[in-house]
């Protein structure tokens, strides 16, 4: 366990390799997900090693499918929580506010994509 006081659990989905649902623990040591099925199936991320969030928001902020959690070594993990205003709430306690970004818009990417081609 990373967190020595849990300040938010709540239900979710991790995107890291197959699908699979769990619990999402957010407190003072870290950002945590915990597989229902399967106990060694674990992710724990200390607030240092956090670079930044990258949120999806869809309908002016209404809807927010998912986050991907992004490290400074290992890359991105990409989470569906059951309340992500709730949980992104929380998670800006511990990290600051320009470390939360949105992911580029689809067009742009298949513009760019288009135009290194």
């Amino acid at each position: 366990m990373l967190n020595e006081q849990p300040r938010l659990v709540m239900q979710a989905t991790s995107f890291l390799y197959q699908n699979s649902y769990g619990s999402i623990v957010v407190g003072d040591g870290g950002f945590e997900y915990y597989d229902s099925k399967d106990r060694r199936k674990f992710i724990e991320i200390p607030w240092a090693e956090v670079n930044y969030v990258m949120v999806s928001v869809f309908l002016k902020g209404r809807w927010i499918p998912r986050i991907q959690v992004v490290t400074k070594k290992n890359g991105g993990y990409i989470f569906a929580a059951k309340e992500p205003k709730k949980l992104l709430k929380v998670m800006q306690e511990y990290i600051p506010k320009e470390n939360f970004v949105k992911p580029r818009p689809m067009f742009k990417r298949i513009q760019n994509w288009f135009r290194h081609r």
